[in-house]
């Protein structure tokens, strides 16, 4: 029985095929993940820290609003 293994950092390898299918699933999702914890963080942070950062409340809500598989296509590189 094979042992398949999946990358789950996006420096790791990506094989063909439907197991390459199914690694950039998880490469995807952990990405989701990822931006929907920077987004609670976001929404946590004080007005202060938002000043600081140059964000608005106004702006915080719209990317708390965003579903959860959108993400910034930045970050899908």
């Amino acid at each position: 029985m094979a042992h398949l293994a999946f990358p789950l950092s996006r420096s790791a390898g990506v094989a063909a095929g439907f197991a390459g299918w199914i690694a950039r699933a998880f490469l995807t999702l952990e990405l989701a993940l990822q931006v929907r914890k920077e987004r609670r963080s976001l929404q946590q942070l004080g007005d202060t820290g938002l000043k600081d950062i140059g964000l608005t409340r106004a702006d915080v809500a719209a990317e708390w609003n965003r579903s959860f598989w959108d993400v910034p296509v930045d970050r899908l590189r």
